[in-house]
């Protein structure tokens, strides 16, 4: 595998789809309850796989395990023209709850601010999708409550709310510099 595409934790490749993928991610997407918490429609033949790696392949990444290749999560990254990048993610149940998510998204979010011009990163996240809402949290991002949405519309028919985190690259500097974006210190 080539590395220089990918992005490594201490415990996770987050790399490109690659053929053969398409089944994992396949029992990973047509989970209706991961569906509905991430808000995408879920994916019911292999066809679909393969599409969806092929439309989201510059701006998603895989991701696997250091010890495994098989897929356990997505995580999408697009930016957008006015220098906002979005992060979109989710992990299959079996590995909920071992901070793999927050792991992918912390790297993520320094590779964005790192190596491309985004000015700010948003995470949006359904009312009541609590796991996501915290990974945010963990990581930085800040409620940004002038952009919460009542009535989004769900792939699933129903009307949702959403919850709009946001991180500046500002915000990002001061926290590398190790001052909390809330410190009255120097």
């Amino acid at each position: 595998m080539n590395v220089s595409n990918c992005i490594l934790t201490d415990r996770l490749i987050l790399r490109p789809f690659v053929n053969g993928d398409e089944e994992d991610l396949l029992a990973l997407m047509s989970d209706e309850d991961t569906a509905r918490k991430a808000g995408f429609k879920p994916m019911t033949t292999i066809s679909d796989a393969a599409s969806f790696m092929r439309s989201w392949r510059r701006e998603c990444y895989a991701i696997t395990e250091r010890d495994s290749d098989s897929v356990i999560g997505v995580i999408q990254t697009p930016i957008g023209w006015d220098g906002t990048a979005s992060i979109g993610y989710w992990l299959d149940e079996e590995h909920r709850g071992k901070g793999y998510m927050t792991e992918a998204v912390e790297a993520v979010k320094e590779y964005i601010f790192d190596h491309t011009w985004a000015d700010e990163i948003e995470i949006y996240v359904y009312c009541g999708n609590d796991a996501s809402r915290n990974v945010a949290l963990k990581c930085g991002f800040y409620p940004d409550f002038s952009q919460y949405k009542e009535n989004t519309y769900s792939r699933f028919g129903t009307v949702e709310s959403e919850e709009r985190f946001n991180l500046t690259r500002d915000d990002f500097e001061w926290e590398q510099s190790g001052m909390s974006v809330f410190s009255t210190t120097a």
